[in-house]
């Protein structure tokens, strides 16, 4: 592959984006699931004139994610599955990769001029405060967050001997998965979901779907402010990387006064690695670009965990780069 080429599809990465998230839009992967439909028909469905319609879906196939089925009719491929509203487990991920994530990224100089958040500077609030006003959004982040934490979710468990019984707080929990399925498979444990109220109904919705809400808590709050009390181990997972060291420490902060003397935290980090530089690298900017936050090392989680107050008790790696580090409150602190 020549320079040019090869310089194409690195500048050109922002049409596919588009097309992809232009599909989920509109509902192309919700009209083909499981049948074929004429150009008419999905014209008819989506709005779209046939003649265009017949030139997006020419794109569609040389992406991989439609198939001719005749003349002048498609089907969905394997690869259109997971993009479908109701079911999908990347529809949320591709929406907001091509509306919210995609704007924050055309600000990506301001980020690197003052190293804030370029989602901040474009939407005048936080990634946060913006699911409070827009219940979509707040859906399909979760549903993201589900499918970050369902990749990963038997590796993450294997790392740590959870106890039979006890209380479990889920902090920045999500959609409720990781809890869900440790009420799951430990039939004596008790859990407390502490998220935001936007997303709070989601992870409601989660915990009756697995049969375990009637063992679970659901509290709203920011974390920023207090984390609930109580609970015997507190697990903080892919959140610290949202932030600065300064909020880290804060939230980190909040927790160490809510753990009693024989708590344990459990904070869970996608740990930043040097030997894939720019996958490394992206998930790094995108967390300056969209939340004014930064990857960590193993190292690094660890320093910040015992400015907090804590005592490292042992750190788990996984092979997909997880860590799972133990923490107790450092009583010399």
């Amino acid at each position: 592959m020549g320079v040019f080429e090869q310089l194409n599809i690195l500048v050109d990465g922002h049409i596919r984006t588009q097309l992809v998230a232009s599909a989920v839009r509109f509902r192309i992967p919700d009209h083909l699931a499981d049948r074929t439909l004429t150009d008419a028909a999905l014209s008819g469905l989506t709005g779209i004139g046939v003649p265009t319609l017949r030139r997006y879906m020419r794109a569609l196939e040389g992406l991989g994610l439609v198939e001719s089925a005749g003349e002048n009719a498609y089907r969905g491929t394997a690869l259109m599955e997971p993009l479908r509203r109701d079911t999908g487990s990347f529809y949320g991920h591709a929406l907001m990769a091509g509306m919210e994530y995609y704007e924050a990224w055309s600000e990506l100089d301001f980020a690197l001029r003052t190293g804030d958040s370029a989602f901040e500077h474009r939407y005048g609030c936080d990634l946060w405060h913006h699911f409070d006003s827009d219940d979509d959004a707040a859906v399909s982040f979760a549903r993201t967050m589900r499918l970050n934490t369902e990749r990963f979710l038997e590796e993450i468990l294997g790392l740590y001997d959870f106890p039979d019984d006890g209380v479990v707080a889920d902090l920045g929990a999500g959609d409720g998965t990781l809890l869900a399925e440790l009420l799951v498979r430990y039939p004596k444990l008790c859990g407390i979901v502490f998220e935001q109220p936007a997303v709070l109904a989601v992870a409601r919705q989660t915990m009756k779907d697995r049969g375990v809400a009637d063992r679970c808590e659901l509290a709203a709050g920011d974390f920023l402010a207090e984390v609930p009390r109580g609970a015997d181990i507190y697990v903080i997972k892919s959140v610290i990387h949202n932030w600065n060291d300064e909020s880290a420490l804060r939230i980190l902060r909040n927790c160490r006064a809510s753990v009693g003397e024989r708590g344990r935290l459990l904070l869970i980090e996608h740990a930043l690695k040097i030997d894939d530089a720019l996958e490394a690298a992206v998930r790094d900017l995108a967390m300056l670009v969209l939340l004014g936050g930064q990857s960590r090392s193993v190292e690094e989680h660890e320093a910040l965990l015992r400015q907090a107050g804590f005592s490292v008790e042992q750190t788990l790696t996984a092979p997909s780069g997880f860590c799972l580090i133990e923490a107790r409150p450092d009583r010399a602190a």
